[in-house]
């Protein structure tokens, strides 16, 4: 979810997110079978585990409560935190709040930093946090860096590549947990001809720039020396969640695809994944995420352990999942 938190709150028009065109595209293909890895989990198949959960984000249109029953129905292992949406200098929820997410069953927590933090920002929204995560060993913490960053730096790859790997190199070896990953979030795969005014030709030569070895000591974002634990991605159809090559710049799986094209064992996870639902035309949509949620780690050979679906409200256009969709999501194995 790219952060259009103040224009949200302030009731103005939320602009066009990657969803827009992302999100009016299909994807349809027959899924496959099955699912996971790290951590507690729930069984998808007889070799992977996957956990289930959703983003959650602050401000209204519901409550906070709401907001954890919502996730309660959806009986998740993650949840993907908007810790720092529309401040990046101040974390959005409390320390009870999030006791009461962890109430909620999670063996995982993904806290994601602000949009496109450097080295010295990240150092100090993870301080926010680390004395509730050494509170509470045995959780799993991944720290996510940065938010589509082909949305924040659309004209420089590189220097969204240093800031990331750059913080790693110059933060982990202070902010270390046996606890705590770390986690770098992919692009959201934005083309010249997506609408957007993106002046990439393609979605790939963006990506290339953005993991490919610099020659500046960092080495390559998913393979060099400070490269993350996880890589995140995001996934989005208008109807199916489910991979094919053939639609190009429209295959869902895109980004599942550039990162195993670089790295094919790296740990991955789904901090975002949705289906663009106007006008609440899809009545079954929380049966399809439970569809990508069940074939999506073994369509990867198990890289990818946990989704997260976009998202309890507030969401973007038509994302938004309410209780019923939660209930249908809750019905995965």
């Amino acid at each position: 979810m790219t952060d259009h938190g103040q224009e949200l709150r302030s009731g103005a028009a939320m602009g066009l997110s990657r969803r827009h065109f992302l999100g009016t595209l299909g994807a349809g293909t027959t899924a496959l079978a099955a699912v996971s890895v790290l951590g507690t989990a729930t069984p998808a198949s007889a070799a992977y585990f996957m956990k289930w959960g959703a983003v959650i984000s602050p401000a209204e249109p519901i409550s906070f409560n709401q907001k954890v029953n919502i996730l309660r129905l959806i009986r998740p292992q993650t949840v993907r935190v908007s810790m720092f949406w529309g401040d990046p200098n101040n974390r959005q929820f409390s320390d009870a709040q999030l006791d009461q997410l962890l109430g909620t069953g999670l063996t995982e927590m993904i806290i994601q930093s602000s949009e496109d933090p450097d080295p010295g920002l990240a150092a100090r929204q993870l301080n926010q946090l680390l004395p509730y995560i050494d509170a509470h060993p045995n959780i799993l913490f991944v720290f996510e860096l940065g938010n589509e960053p082909d949305w924040h730096q659309p004209n420089n790859p590189g220097l969204a590549r240093w800031n990331r790997l750059a913080t790693i190199r110059q933060n982990k070896p202070n902010q270390s947990r046996g606890n705590l990953m770390w986690a770098i979030n992919m692009p959201a795969g934005r083309w010249s001809g997506d609408g957007t005014g993106f002046t990439y030709g393609s979605s790939g030569a963006w990506f290339n720039g953005f993991v490919a070895d610099a020659g500046d000591g960092l080495g390559a974002l998913l393979t060099g020396p400070y490269r993350p634990d996880i890589a995140t991605v995001h996934c989005y159809s208008s109807d199916y969640i489910n991979p094919n090559s053939g639609l190009g710049e429209n295959n869902p799986y895109k980004m599942v695809d550039y990162v195993r094209g670089w790295n094919s064992s790296i740990s991955m996870k789904v901090t975002e994944a949705g289906i663009d639902n106007p006008n609440g035309a899809i009545t079954d949509r929380g049966y399809r995420y439970v569809q990508f949620g069940s074939s999506v780690a073994g369509n990867t050979g198990g890289q990818v352990d946990s989704v997260c679906f976009y998202g309890i409200p507030p969401a973007d256009r038509n994302y938004g999942i309410y209780e019923t969709e939660a209930a249908q999501i809750g019905t995965h194995p």
